[in-house]
């Protein structure tokens, strides 16, 4: 599904410039569970947000089911982002003014889904992360777990074929987060849609079926099922 060729980036930063991704090349299955693990600033959530459309490469590319983001305009990322990419971040990012419910459906407004039909999604959504009794609260009303859930539930309302987590449990206690790590895995096996998280927590990674370790811009290990290496760099 994913195919990631020498991608590079180089940000400036004052009168210097920071190598976030040295080359990296990499291929994901369709319906994998991934972990892309790094310490901070090893390059790991520039590679997500490369995947996702959120930022450009200086140099290589990135095809995702055949289709190049490359030179790709404003208008048709933003379709690529809210068709095919679901997005769960650390921060949550939901709206503290609307219901659970009501956050589920921002998608489903950009993409001009009539009330009717969007309130219909929405709430099979937040009934596929058990939320079906919190669906007019909002988002004070709700613990962190919970929260994290209603993001989960509006990254799926698209029926997206990609999940894009981005440290989705770095504000969640250990309990909490290994809850949200296994509701992913569950709705990555039932719905099989592919499943990218990023993290530094080694104990949520070893919960992936692969895990991809990076440092420095460059991938240095891959790893599936705990044993079988598919790449080991040296270099």
């Amino acid at each position: 599904m994913i195919n990631i060729k020498n991608a590079c980036k180089i940000y400036k930063m004052g009168n210097q410039n920071v190598v976030a991704l040295n080359c990296v090349s990499l291929k994901i299955k369709d319906g994998e569970f991934v972990a892309i693990v790094g310490p901070s600033g090893s390059g790991k959530s520039t590679l997500l947000h490369m995947i996702g459309g959120l930022d450009t490469l200086d140099k290589g590319e990135i095809i995702v089911n055949g289709s190049k983001l490359k030179n790709v305009c404003d208008k048709d990322l933003a379709k690529y982002r809210n068709s095919m990419i679901g997005f769960i971040f650390q921060s949550f990012n939901l709206q503290a003014k609307l219901t659970a419910l009501e956050n589920v459906e921002l998608p489903l407004v950009i993409r001009g889904i009539n009330k009717k039909d969007r309130r219909i999604l929405a709430l099979k959504s937040l009934k596929e992360v058990e939320l079906g009794d919190r669906i007019n609260h909002k988002p004070s009303e709700l613990s962190g777990g919970q929260q994290q859930r209603v993001c989960i539930a509006r990254a799926l309302v698209n029926s997206p074929e990609i999940i894009l987590a981005d440290e989705p449990t770095g504000n969640l206690d250990s309990i909490s987060g290994e809850n949200i790590i296994n509701l992913l895995k569950q709705l990555n096996k039932k719905i099989k849609t592919t499943v990218i998280v990023v993290t530094h927590d080694d104990r949520i990674a070893k919960m992936a079926n692969r895990i991809i370790r990076i440092l420095d811009g460059k991938i240095i290990k891959d790893v599936q099922n705990g044993n079988h290496i598919i790449k080991k760099y040296t270099d």
